[in-house]
């Protein structure tokens, strides 16, 4: 199960972490990352759709990764 925190606990969530952080698209600095046995699960809120595709792609090729959990919402749309 994955446990929601406010900060990467696992290697592969620090590291999706920082790529996010390190985007230039400054609202995806903000989504959460945690990880665990394979599945990477993205959390927050994001202006558009376009962002949170921007997210998903930022993380989509780190080793160990087998599924990326997209819970990210969009704003304004319920």
């Amino acid at each position: 199960m994955i446990v929601q925190s406010s900060q990467a606990s696992h290697p592969i969530a620090e590291l999706a972490q920082s790529r996010l952080k390190a985007s230039p698209y400054r609202p995806l600095r903000k989504i959460l990352c945690d990880f665990d046995d394979g599945l990477l699960l993205l959390e927050g809120r994001l202006p558009s759709y376009f962002h949170k595709q921007l997210a998903q792609v930022a993380v989509a090729e780190i080793d160990g990764v087998r599924q990326i959990v997209n819970h990210i919402e969009v704003e304004g749309i319920s």
